[in-house]
């Protein structure tokens, strides 16, 4: 077996939605992009993330899987994304698809950290026991599995930061919809 066929790809996926819980964080923290979602699967039909449990309802959140067939990914389907790939290897992406499948079988133990998401605009970094914003799940799972580098990010992280993660490659811009595996 050669060096290749024991690597695997994660996927972190920034997006801006036209919701309006997104468009508010935009307008406070002037970024292109106020969401991030990590994906196993190279054609992005399931993402994990800690958003809108229901789609209709902004402030009803916890962990979720999204996808462009259901949820509120299906509502957004036309946002503007920003696919950043991760290469590990196969232990370790075997690794990544345990914990998270573990955190979606056990989802209703996870809340959404709207304080912890409120005091990251004013640099205070709030962590509590299963509570979780988007970005900082993607971070913990960046951190806990040894992807990113040790300084890459302070211990509060918007989605954008995600944009340079050293070991990243961005291989996709554009609308959510018209997204292709590579």
């Amino acid at each position: 077996m050669d060096k290749q066929e024991k690597k695997k790809h994660i996927y972190i996926v920034v997006s801006a939605t036209d919701s309006i819980v997104s468009k508010i964080i935009r307008k406070v923290t002037g970024d292109r992009y106020a969401h991030s979602s990590i994906s196993l699967q190279d054609d992005l039909n399931e993402m994990y993330s800690f958003g809108r449990i229901f789609p209709s309802n902004p402030f009803i959140g916890g962990f979720v899987k999204e996808s462009v067939q259901f949820g509120a990914m299906k509502r957004f389907r036309k946002s503007e994304i920003v696919v950043i790939r991760l290469t590990v290897d196969k232990n370790k992406y075997a690794e990544i698809n345990e914990y998270i499948k573990n955190m979606y079988v056990d989802r209703k133990k996870y809340r959404y950290n709207y304080l912890g998401l409120f005091l990251a605009k004013l640099g205070i970094h709030r962590r509590k026991a299963n509570c979780y914003y988007c970005s900082e799940f993607i971070k913990e799972i960046l951190d806990k599995f040894d992807i990113a580098e040790k300084d890459e990010f302070g211990e509060v992280v918007r989605p954008v930061e995600f944009l340079n993660l050293k070991k990243g490659e961005i291989i996709y811009r554009g609308r959510l919809c018209d997204f292709a595996p590579v």
